[in-house]
Protein backbone atom coordinates (compact mmCIF):
# COMPACT_ATOMS: atom_id res chain seq x y z
CA UNK A 1 0.00 0.00 0.00
CA UNK A 2 0.93 3.13 -0.80
CA UNK A 3 2.99 5.03 2.19
CA UNK A 4 1.27 8.15 2.40
CA UNK A 5 -2.08 6.29 1.75
CA UNK A 6 -1.00 4.19 5.02
CA UNK A 7 -0.17 7.21 6.66
CA UNK A 8 -3.56 8.69 6.45
CA UNK A 9 -5.18 5.33 7.60
CA UNK A 10 -2.48 5.32 10.64
CA UNK A 11 -3.66 9.30 11.67
CA UNK A 12 -7.14 8.42 10.75
CA UNK A 13 -7.24 5.48 13.58
CA UNK A 14 -4.78 7.15 16.07
CA UNK A 15 -8.06 10.61 15.94
CA UNK A 16 -10.49 7.69 16.42
CA UNK A 17 -8.61 6.10 19.28
CA UNK A 18 -8.19 9.32 21.35
CA UNK A 19 -11.77 10.45 20.68
CA UNK A 20 -12.53 7.36 22.22
CA UNK A 21 -10.22 7.26 25.25
CA UNK A 22 -11.82 10.94 25.67
CA UNK A 23 -15.51 10.07 25.74
CA UNK A 24 -14.74 6.91 28.56
CA UNK A 25 -12.60 9.54 30.82
CA UNK A 26 -15.99 11.30 30.91
CA UNK A 27 -17.54 8.66 32.21
CA UNK A 28 -18.60 7.22 28.74
CA UNK A 29 -20.46 3.13 28.58
CA UNK A 30 -20.40 1.87 32.25
CA UNK A 31 -17.39 3.37 33.69
CA UNK A 32 -16.86 0.46 36.16
CA UNK A 33 -15.80 -2.02 33.09
CA UNK A 34 -12.54 -2.44 31.61
CA UNK A 35 -12.09 0.48 28.16
CA UNK A 36 -12.07 -2.89 26.26
CA UNK A 37 -14.83 -4.16 27.41
CA UNK A 38 -17.01 -1.04 26.94
CA UNK A 39 -16.33 -0.09 23.79
CA UNK A 40 -14.68 -3.45 22.11
CA UNK A 41 -13.91 -1.47 19.19
CA UNK A 42 -10.31 -0.04 20.89
CA UNK A 43 -9.24 -3.20 20.81
CA UNK A 44 -9.75 -3.87 16.65
CA UNK A 45 -8.16 -0.34 16.30
CA UNK A 46 -5.03 -1.50 18.51
CA UNK A 47 -5.14 -4.57 16.76
CA UNK A 48 -4.81 -2.14 12.92
CA UNK A 49 -2.04 -0.37 14.13
CA UNK A 50 -0.12 -2.84 15.08
CA UNK A 51 -0.71 -4.37 11.61
CA UNK A 52 0.86 -1.10 10.34
CA UNK A 53 3.58 -0.97 12.40
CA UNK A 54 4.19 -4.63 11.11
CA UNK A 55 3.63 -3.94 7.19
CA UNK A 56 0.17 -6.05 7.16
CA UNK A 57 -2.32 -3.79 7.69
CA UNK A 58 -4.75 -4.17 4.63
CA UNK A 59 -3.44 -7.23 3.16
CA UNK A 60 -5.57 -10.33 1.77
CA UNK A 61 -5.50 -13.21 4.19
CA UNK A 62 -6.70 -15.44 1.41
CA UNK A 63 -3.80 -14.07 -0.92
CA UNK A 64 -1.55 -11.93 0.87
CA UNK A 65 -2.54 -9.40 -2.11
CA UNK A 66 -4.28 -5.84 -1.15
CA UNK A 67 -7.37 -5.51 0.07
CA UNK A 68 -9.29 -2.40 -1.75
CA UNK A 69 -8.55 1.25 0.24
CA UNK A 70 -11.94 1.96 -0.69
CA UNK A 71 -13.46 -0.95 1.53
CA UNK A 72 -10.75 -0.30 3.91
CA UNK A 73 -11.95 3.51 4.48
CA UNK A 74 -15.40 1.48 5.18
CA UNK A 75 -14.62 -1.03 7.12
CA UNK A 76 -10.63 -1.05 8.33
CA UNK A 77 -11.06 -4.57 9.91
CA UNK A 78 -11.59 -6.13 6.56
CA UNK A 79 -9.11 -8.88 5.53
CA UNK A 80 -10.15 -10.02 2.22
CA UNK A 81 -9.92 -8.76 -1.27
CA UNK A 82 -12.92 -8.92 -3.76
CA UNK A 83 -11.07 -11.70 -5.45
CA UNK A 84 -11.73 -13.82 -3.19
CA UNK A 85 -15.27 -13.87 -2.34
CA UNK A 86 -17.77 -16.88 -3.14
CA UNK A 87 -20.19 -16.29 -6.03
CA UNK A 88 -22.84 -16.07 -3.69
CA UNK A 89 -20.79 -13.22 -1.69
CA UNK A 90 -20.44 -11.00 -4.78
CA UNK A 91 -24.02 -11.37 -5.77
CA UNK A 92 -25.22 -10.46 -2.32
CA UNK A 93 -23.20 -7.66 -2.78
CA UNK A 94 -24.00 -6.74 -5.81
CA UNK A 95 -27.70 -5.94 -4.45
CA UNK A 96 -26.81 -4.18 -2.05
CA UNK A 97 -24.86 -1.69 -4.28
CA UNK A 98 -27.64 -1.69 -6.73
CA UNK A 99 -30.10 -0.77 -3.30
CA UNK A 100 -27.77 2.02 -2.42
CA UNK A 101 -27.54 3.60 -5.77
CA UNK A 102 -31.50 3.48 -5.18
CA UNK A 103 -31.20 5.62 -2.66
CA UNK A 104 -28.97 7.56 -3.00
CA UNK A 105 -30.93 8.39 -6.55
CA UNK A 106 -33.64 9.92 -4.22
CA UNK A 107 -31.58 11.96 -1.98
CA UNK A 108 -31.13 13.88 -4.46
CA UNK A 109 -33.77 16.96 -5.12
CA UNK A 110 -37.00 15.91 -7.05
CA UNK A 111 -37.10 19.43 -8.40
CA UNK A 112 -35.04 22.58 -8.74
CA UNK A 113 -36.71 25.42 -6.67
CA UNK A 114 -39.21 28.03 -8.20
CA UNK A 115 -37.81 31.34 -8.06
CA UNK A 116 -39.94 34.38 -10.39
CA UNK A 117 -36.88 36.27 -12.28
CA UNK A 118 -34.34 33.27 -11.76
CA UNK A 119 -33.62 30.16 -13.59
CA UNK A 120 -32.01 27.00 -12.07
CA UNK A 121 -30.86 23.66 -12.95
CA UNK A 122 -28.75 21.16 -11.62
CA UNK A 123 -27.78 17.01 -12.18
CA UNK A 124 -25.05 14.93 -10.64
CA UNK A 125 -23.87 10.98 -12.28
CA UNK A 126 -21.48 8.92 -10.06
CA UNK A 127 -18.78 7.48 -11.53
CA UNK A 128 -19.74 4.11 -10.59
CA UNK A 129 -23.09 2.61 -9.11
CA UNK A 130 -22.90 5.14 -6.37
CA UNK A 131 -20.78 7.95 -5.69
CA UNK A 132 -19.87 10.91 -3.54
CA UNK A 133 -20.68 14.11 -5.64
CA UNK A 134 -23.68 16.18 -3.82
CA UNK A 135 -25.92 19.16 -4.65
CA UNK A 136 -29.02 20.42 -2.93
CA UNK A 137 -31.12 22.96 -1.71
CA UNK A 138 -32.63 24.60 1.66
CA UNK A 139 -34.06 27.48 2.96
CA UNK A 140 -31.53 29.62 5.33
CA UNK A 141 -33.27 31.63 8.63
CA UNK A 142 -33.75 34.74 6.71
CA UNK A 143 -35.86 32.80 4.08
CA UNK A 144 -33.27 32.91 1.53
CA UNK A 145 -32.84 30.47 -0.87
CA UNK A 146 -29.92 27.88 -0.38
CA UNK A 147 -27.95 26.13 -2.82
CA UNK A 148 -25.07 23.47 -2.33
CA UNK A 149 -22.75 21.60 -3.90
CA UNK A 150 -19.73 19.13 -2.12
CA UNK A 151 -17.62 16.11 -3.46
CA UNK A 152 -16.23 13.55 -0.99
CA UNK A 153 -12.91 12.68 -1.32
CA UNK A 154 -13.29 9.34 -2.75
CA UNK A 155 -15.65 7.38 -4.77
CA UNK A 156 -18.21 4.36 -4.26
CA UNK A 157 -20.02 3.36 -0.93
CA UNK A 158 -18.05 4.96 1.51
CA UNK A 159 -18.41 8.45 -0.30
CA UNK A 160 -21.62 7.77 -1.28
CA UNK A 161 -22.77 7.16 2.81
CA UNK A 162 -21.07 10.28 3.86
CA UNK A 163 -22.76 12.10 1.25
CA UNK A 164 -26.15 10.73 2.63
CA UNK A 165 -24.86 11.96 6.38
CA UNK A 166 -24.10 15.55 5.14
CA UNK A 167 -27.45 15.53 3.02
CA UNK A 168 -29.31 14.86 6.19
CA UNK A 169 -27.32 17.37 8.35
CA UNK A 170 -27.71 20.08 6.29
CA UNK A 171 -31.79 19.82 5.10
CA UNK A 172 -31.76 20.00 9.53
CA UNK A 173 -29.26 22.62 9.93
CA UNK A 174 -29.80 24.79 7.22
CA UNK A 175 -33.04 26.92 8.06
CA UNK A 176 -31.32 27.67 11.04
CA UNK A 177 -28.58 29.62 9.98
CA UNK A 178 -28.12 33.10 7.91
CA UNK A 179 -24.98 33.03 7.15
CA UNK A 180 -23.16 30.82 4.81
CA UNK A 181 -19.87 30.10 6.70
CA UNK A 182 -21.84 29.91 9.79
CA UNK A 183 -23.57 26.78 8.87
CA UNK A 184 -20.40 25.65 7.54
CA UNK A 185 -18.58 25.85 10.95
CA UNK A 186 -21.45 23.88 12.39
CA UNK A 187 -20.91 21.48 9.62
CA UNK A 188 -16.93 21.08 10.12
CA UNK A 189 -17.81 20.58 13.69
CA UNK A 190 -20.10 17.67 13.32
CA UNK A 191 -18.04 16.03 10.45
CA UNK A 192 -14.22 16.48 11.75
CA UNK A 193 -15.86 13.75 14.15
CA UNK A 194 -17.05 11.38 11.78
CA UNK A 195 -14.80 11.84 8.75
CA UNK A 196 -12.10 9.41 10.75
CA UNK A 197 -9.91 7.78 8.24
CA UNK A 198 -8.58 9.50 5.09
CA UNK A 199 -12.15 11.42 4.18
CA UNK A 200 -12.96 14.89 3.85
CA UNK A 201 -15.59 16.83 2.34
CA UNK A 202 -15.18 20.17 -0.03
CA UNK A 203 -18.81 22.51 -0.18
CA UNK A 204 -19.49 25.28 -1.46
CA UNK A 205 -22.53 26.85 0.10
CA UNK A 206 -24.81 30.09 -1.62
CA UNK A 207 -27.46 31.90 -0.10
CA UNK A 208 -29.35 34.11 -3.15
CA UNK A 209 -31.28 37.36 -1.65
CA UNK A 210 -33.60 37.84 -4.61
CA UNK A 211 -34.69 41.31 -3.73
CA UNK A 212 -30.69 43.00 -3.24
CA UNK A 213 -30.29 40.77 -5.93
CA UNK A 214 -26.80 39.26 -4.00
CA UNK A 215 -25.08 36.39 -3.59
CA UNK A 216 -23.40 35.41 -0.23
CA UNK A 217 -21.56 31.84 -0.57
CA UNK A 218 -18.49 30.12 1.90
CA UNK A 219 -16.99 28.25 -0.47
CA UNK A 220 -15.18 25.47 2.02
CA UNK A 221 -11.79 24.01 -0.21
CA UNK A 222 -14.53 23.55 -2.96
CA UNK A 223 -13.36 24.06 -6.46
CA UNK A 224 -14.22 27.67 -7.52
CA UNK A 225 -17.64 28.32 -8.85
CA UNK A 226 -17.65 30.59 -11.65
CA UNK A 227 -19.98 34.48 -11.99
CA UNK A 228 -20.42 35.29 -15.60
CA UNK A 229 -21.26 39.59 -15.14
CA UNK A 230 -23.44 39.70 -18.09
CA UNK A 231 -23.10 43.70 -18.02
CA UNK A 232 -19.18 43.54 -18.20
CA UNK A 233 -18.72 40.32 -19.93
CA UNK A 234 -16.59 38.95 -17.67
CA UNK A 235 -15.65 35.41 -15.58
CA UNK A 236 -15.25 36.03 -11.80
CA UNK A 237 -14.20 32.99 -9.56
CA UNK A 238 -15.55 32.44 -6.58
CA UNK A 239 -12.44 31.00 -4.56
CA UNK A 240 -12.26 29.43 -1.34
CA UNK A 241 -13.40 31.02 1.98
CA UNK A 242 -12.13 28.27 4.09
CA UNK A 243 -10.84 24.79 4.20
CA UNK A 244 -12.59 21.48 3.78
CA UNK A 245 -14.52 19.86 6.12
CA UNK A 246 -12.94 17.66 8.29
CA UNK A 247 -9.28 19.11 7.96
CA UNK A 248 -8.99 21.28 10.28
CA UNK A 249 -11.16 21.28 14.37
CA UNK A 250 -11.82 24.88 14.09
CA UNK A 251 -11.34 26.72 11.21
CA UNK A 252 -11.78 30.14 10.57
CA UNK A 253 -14.79 30.34 7.33
CA UNK A 254 -15.85 33.78 5.97
CA UNK A 255 -18.87 34.46 3.75
CA UNK A 256 -18.49 36.76 0.64
CA UNK A 257 -20.86 38.94 -1.13
CA UNK A 258 -21.39 39.12 -5.10
CA UNK A 259 -23.81 41.11 -6.83
CA UNK A 260 -26.07 38.66 -9.20
CA UNK A 261 -27.84 41.18 -11.99
CA UNK A 262 -29.87 40.43 -14.50
CA UNK A 263 -28.42 38.19 -17.51
CA UNK A 264 -25.88 37.14 -14.78
CA UNK A 265 -25.13 33.07 -14.12
CA UNK A 266 -23.23 31.10 -11.56
CA UNK A 267 -21.72 27.79 -12.38
CA UNK A 268 -21.18 25.45 -9.66
CA UNK A 269 -19.26 22.11 -10.43
CA UNK A 270 -17.32 19.24 -9.03
CA UNK A 271 -13.66 18.46 -10.20
CA UNK A 272 -15.07 15.62 -12.21
CA UNK A 273 -15.96 17.94 -14.38
CA UNK A 274 -12.77 20.22 -14.83
CA UNK A 275 -10.64 17.33 -14.30
CA UNK A 276 -12.02 15.13 -17.33
CA UNK A 277 -9.46 14.19 -19.72
CA UNK A 278 -9.06 13.69 -23.19
CA UNK A 279 -6.97 10.58 -24.87
CA UNK A 280 -3.74 13.04 -24.89
CA UNK A 281 -4.08 13.56 -21.07
CA UNK A 282 -5.04 17.17 -21.00
CA UNK A 283 -7.62 18.37 -18.57
CA UNK A 284 -10.81 20.10 -20.04
CA UNK A 285 -9.79 22.92 -17.03
CA UNK A 286 -11.81 26.10 -15.76
CA UNK A 287 -11.01 27.81 -19.08
CA UNK A 288 -13.31 25.62 -21.04
CA UNK A 289 -15.75 26.74 -18.29
CA UNK A 290 -15.38 30.14 -18.52
CA UNK A 291 -15.10 30.05 -22.28
CA UNK A 292 -18.28 27.61 -22.56
CA UNK A 293 -20.47 30.05 -20.34
CA UNK A 294 -19.48 33.29 -22.45
CA UNK A 295 -20.84 32.05 -25.50
CA UNK A 296 -23.63 30.36 -23.32
CA UNK A 297 -24.66 32.59 -20.81
CA UNK A 298 -28.18 33.17 -22.63
CA UNK A 299 -29.28 29.70 -22.52
CA UNK A 300 -31.81 29.00 -20.37
CA UNK A 301 -29.88 27.27 -17.34
CA UNK A 302 -30.69 23.64 -17.84
CA UNK A 303 -29.19 23.65 -21.11
CA UNK A 304 -26.34 25.63 -20.28
CA UNK A 305 -25.68 22.44 -18.27
CA UNK A 306 -26.60 20.05 -20.30
CA UNK A 307 -24.31 21.59 -23.11
CA UNK A 308 -21.44 22.05 -21.03
CA UNK A 309 -21.46 18.57 -19.61
CA UNK A 310 -21.56 17.64 -23.51
CA UNK A 311 -19.01 19.49 -24.03
CA UNK A 312 -16.64 17.85 -21.26
CA UNK A 313 -17.92 14.13 -21.64
CA UNK A 314 -16.51 14.86 -25.87
CA UNK A 315 -13.50 16.36 -24.81
CA UNK A 316 -12.90 13.12 -22.70
CA UNK A 317 -13.70 10.66 -25.18
CA UNK A 318 -17.23 10.07 -24.13
CA UNK A 319 -16.50 9.20 -20.97
CA UNK A 320 -16.08 11.50 -17.57
CA UNK A 321 -14.61 8.99 -15.45
CA UNK A 322 -15.49 10.98 -12.14
CA UNK A 323 -18.16 11.26 -10.37
CA UNK A 324 -19.66 14.65 -11.11
CA UNK A 325 -22.59 17.41 -10.03
CA UNK A 326 -22.79 20.48 -11.43
CA UNK A 327 -25.79 23.39 -11.11
CA UNK A 328 -26.33 26.15 -12.96
CA UNK A 329 -27.99 29.64 -10.89
CA UNK A 330 -29.13 32.26 -14.10
CA UNK A 331 -30.90 35.19 -13.18
CA UNK A 332 -33.57 35.98 -16.09
CA UNK A 333 -31.99 39.27 -18.03
CA UNK A 334 -34.79 42.05 -17.62
CA UNK A 335 -38.08 42.01 -19.71
CA UNK A 336 -38.23 38.28 -20.25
Amino acid sequence: MDDSLLQRFREGLERHRAALVTWLGNGGAHPEAPPEERVPVLAEIDAALCCIDAGAFGQCTACTGEVEPERLALDFTTSVCLDHYTEAEKRALERDLELAAGVQRHLFPCCVPALPGFDVAAHAKPAHIVGGDYYDFYPSLDCHQGFAIADVMGKGLPASMLMANLQASLRILGPDYREPHALAERLNGLFRYNLKLIRFISLCLVTLDAEAGRLRYCNAGHNPPLRWNAASHTAEWLGPTGPALGLVPEPAYTSRSVPFEPGDVVVLYTDGLVEARNPAGGEFGAERVAAYVEQHAGDPAEALRAGLWAYARAFSGGHLGDDVAAMVIRRMPEGV
